[in-house]
């Protein structure tokens, strides 16, 4: 079986961006899938054009027996006119849950996308549900299946040995941050805990408009998805305060490395975190809940410890890399089998 992959968000050396598109691109691969590859490396709006150059010489002089494209109409639009073999296509988040929104044109655009996919994948069902209620697509189509994680790279570590490595003491209490410093993410109510909890360091890993000067908030920039497990490891606890979400793959990364998580109830995180469970789920914009919920876990080694093992067995079993894959390619095969 030879797959055609297209996706407008890839990532390039140490960059974060698209990380579990390229994740899950290498696991099907491992699975035996022969795999080629059109992705737009570039964020600037420019590499669209030899993104699409490349797309339709691809789609009308390659061989290949299915095509994969990632993000809606930007990457299925030409496969979808083309259509020389069937098209299934990953709906990721925001190509479900804002752009329809943002003009006519975008809604268009997804609305035939979706009526000329083969197949649809939703990360989430919160995305299954608007793909069907805004865009008109057909629910017996659509197969909810997550982004995974490589529970082999992130998995618990020695905390202490960490923390030595990462020159934090022992004792110190973190809450991790990883994502773009910026509003849709919330990291304005992550603010106002932290200047609620002087006492405790909250660790913002990225990049972003919203970096603030606050004493007990500490960021390290970016960092490459290979070193990400140090910093999952190190803390006592990932946020995620977000407004809007598809499926984060923090959220995955931190159970895998058995790290408890608290979340907005928004997106797809309500599909990964199993409320009470593994952590715990809070309304958007509630910066007193979400500081309940971190000094309840900071205070409670043993409701956290516990978190922590159960969230990792979670990700073993129900959200690993090679799990996500298996099903891919049996969703390939039966697209192909129904053509």
């Amino acid at each position: 079986m030879k797959v055609l992959i297209i996706s407008p968000i890839y990532p390039v050396n140490n960059s974060y961006s698209g990380i579990y598109v390229k994740r899950q691109v290498e696991s099907i691969e491992n699975e035996g899938v022969e795999i080629i590859k059109v992705v737009k490396y570039k964020q600037s709006n420019f590499a669209y054009i030899p993104f699409i150059l490349q797309s339709l010489f691809y789609l009308l002089f390659k061989s290949y027996d299915l095509v994969h494209a990632h993000y809606g109409f930007h990457s299925a639009f030409l496969p979808a006119v083309v259509k020389r073999k069937p098209l299934v296509t990953t709906f990721h988040g925001s190509d479900a849950l804002k752009e329809p929104f943002r003009n006519i044109l975008y809604c268009f655009l997804q609305k035939f996308t979706i009526l000329h996919s083969d197949h649809i994948i939703a990360v989430s069902n919160n995305v299954k549900d608007t793909l069907v209620s805004v865009l008109n697509a057909n629910p017996d189509k659509i197969s909810v299946i997550s982004c995974g994680v490589d529970t082999s790279m992130f998995r618990p570590l020695n905390k202490i040995d960490i923390r030595k490595k990462l020159g934090i003491a022992e004792d110190t209490k973190i809450v991790l941050f990883v994502g773009k410093i910026c509003y849709m993410k919330g990291t304005d109510v992550l603010y106002k805990c932290a200047f609620a909890l002087p006492n405790v360091l909250f660790v913002l890993v990225g990049d972003g408009p919203l970096k603030s000067d606050i004493k007990n908030c500490k960021f390290v920039g970016p960092w490459s998805n290979e070193e990400m497990p140090r910093w999952m490891n190190a803390a006592d606890i990932l946020v995620l305060p977000s407004r809007s979400e598809g499926t984060p793959v923090v959220l995955l990364e931190a159970l895998s490395c058995g790290t408890p998580v608290i979340s907005s109830n928004v997106g797809g995180c309500p599909d990964l975190v199993n409320d009470g469970q593994i952590g715990y789920l809070i309304p958007v914009d509630n910066a007193s809940m979400l500081q309940e919920k971190i000094r309840c876990l900071l205070n409670n080694d043993d409701i956290r410890n516990s978190m922590g093992i159960q969230g990792g067995k979670d990700m073993i079993d129900k959200y690993d890399n090679k799990e996500i894959a298996q099903k891919i390619k049996r969703l390939y095969k039966d697209t192909i089998n129904l053509r």
